[in-house]
């Protein structure tokens, strides 16, 4: 199993409307296809949050905490890319 990290290139709104920064977390089995991953991931999102274009680049666990830490209070889901492919989201608020 292997856990990739995404970040979304623009910030996305909650349901609050705030911008948020999104970042996508992927539990993958070992030898998946990472490039399918990523963009099976942009558009569930995309499905998810009912925005426009979705494009997110893969990130480090540790970026990806950078955001989570700031925001607490960071709305979460989960969807399922595939079988036993779980896909989860976070919605960190952008301090300013």
């Amino acid at each position: 199993m292997v856990i990739l990290y995404f970040l979304a290139d623009e910030p996305v709104q909650d349901h609050r409307l705030e911008d948020c920064r999104l970042i996508v977390e992927v539990h993958a089995p070992d030898g998946a296809d990472i490039k399918w991953i990523q963009a099976e991931a942009e558009i569930a999102m995309k499905e998810k949050l009912s925005e426009g274009e979705i494009r997110l680049k893969p990130t480090t666990e540790q970026a990806a905490s950078k955001y989570l830490d700031a925001d607490p209070g960071a709305t979460h889901g989960a969807l399922n890319l595939a079988t036993d492919v779980p896909l989860f989201y976070h919605l960190a608020r952008i301090v300013t």
